[in-house]
């Protein structure tokens, strides 16, 4: 589902619409589970399962980038949408340049500088398992690919832009057999796992060429989701969220759990592409979380603040309640809690001025003692990152993954 938010000096304007993929038509109609998906098999056995691959469910995050509304996923292509009604367009494979083999991550980057976006996924044929790099131009054109040579078909859900650089951790989280996925007998998610033995190394792209400049070995760790980047001299510093295992891929399945507080820690990692050398560092934080947040007017280039969901201590915290905000210049931290039964996902920054970080932080709020959803205004700027507005919704919406922002307003006529 994807939801429209757009702010306006005559008020707010909400809406929402699924996307209408094969899986949601056929699923919706029938009442039923009838595709395989990333957790679980179709129903009807091996045979119905047996070679095919989880359904696109066009679920995970989205980006308006030349001229298009896409709604992304992590094992196949975009889906392109209306960004005025949300009505769906159809699958989307940049004139033909994406095949139904080339899958298109729900993560991509926007350099600020060129108008570029890059994306990625993660591919598995006759030669291995390979990181599929692909270059964007301002108008929407894919202009160039290449494909990078891994060890194990490693789970890479996002990277860092650095300026210059695209930068991949290949953590060691993913499949080394694929035959109990594609023989059918067991789902995507059951065949995936977490192996320090695997090793795991980060690999530094070149953004203008998409050439392979190095491979640095790191101590092995879990990683979904990275900060911003940038490039200091010959040194690349690059700011993810932290996991010490993958453990929290078994709270996906039920994530209302009392004890779910299994939220990433901040991290920030220099490379030193001279030596080839990694040294990491643990960021001060206030409560474990996820979903790192910046400017991203500045992506690429230092920058002073991160924001991200974080789970509070406040006798609700099975689930994200509150948004932190970490100063990188003094290491201050500063948290907003949503109070008791209030939770929250992904912040996305809503730029105001011109200076880095000067805007607002939007969300949406679900709270579970009226069973109702809000969107809520954060100051940025501020201590404590006080709420300066909040939009009630005639419904309560699930809760999401990822969110994205534009300055184009999208208005019926």
């Amino acid at each position: 589902m994807l939801h429209g938010v757009t702010f306006t000096d005559n008020g707010i304007w909400y809406r929402n619409r699924y996307v209408r993929t094969p899986k949601y038509l056929a699923e919706t109609a029938a009442g039923k589970i009838v595709y395989r998906s990333f957790g679980h098999n179709a129903p009807g056995g091996v045979l119905k399962n047996i070679g095919r691959l989880p359904a696109n469910a066009a679920n995970t995050s989205l980006i308006w980038h030349g001229g298009r509304l896409l709604a992304l996923w992590e094992g196949g292509r975009p889906w392109q949408v209306d960004p005025v009604t949300l009505e769906t367009i159809g699958e989307f494979n940049f004139d033909g340049k994406l095949s139904f083999r080339d899958p298109f991550s729900a993560h991509g980057k926007i350099d600020p500088a060129s108008g570029d976006y890059y994306n990625h996924g993660l591919s598995v044929g006759g030669r291995g398992p390979q990181i599929n790099i692909y270059r964007i131009n301002r108008d929407g054109d894919l202009v160039a690919r290449t494909g990078i040579p891994v060890k194990v078909a490693a789970f890479v859900h996002d990277f860092a832009f650095a300026g210059d650089y695209l930068v991949y951790f290949v953590h060691p989280v993913g499949f080394r057999n694929p035959l109990p996925f594609l023989s059918g007998w067991k789902a995507f998610n059951d065949c995936v796992r977490y192996d320090p033995a695997w090793g795991m190394e980060a690999l530094v792209v070149d953004a203008r060429t998409l050439k392979l400049v190095r491979r640095i070995r790191l101590d092995p760790f879990v990683v979904f989701h990275f900060g911003n980047a940038w490039q200091e001299g010959r040194k690349l510093v690059i700011d993810l969220m932290r996991f010490e295992d993958f453990s929290v891929n078994e709270l996906l399945s039920d994530i209302f759990h009392a004890e779910n507080d299994q939220g990433g820690v901040p991290w920030r990692y220099t490379l030193d592409l001279d030596s080839g050398s990694a040294q990491a560092e643990a960021l001060p934080f206030a409560c474990a979380g996820e979903f790192p947040q910046w400017d991203l007017r500045f992506s690429g280039k230092k920058t002073r603040w991160l924001y991200s969901a974080a789970i509070a201590d406040n006798g609700t915290n099975g689930f994200f309640n509150a948004i932190q905000r970490l100063d990188g210049d003094t290491g201050e931290l500063t948290m907003h809690d949503f109070g008791p039964g209030r939770f929250t996902s992904e912040a996305v920054f809503v730029p105001e001025g011109e200076a880095e970080g000067d805007g607002y932080l939007c969300c949406v709020v679900y709270d579970a003692s009226s069973r109702s959803s809000e969107i809520v205004l954060l100051d940025a700027r501020q201590e404590g990152l006080p709420q300066v507005a909040r939009i009630p919704l005639r419904n309560h919406v699930p809760f999401g993954f990822h969110c994205g922002y534009t300055r184009r307003a999208f208005l019926p006529a």
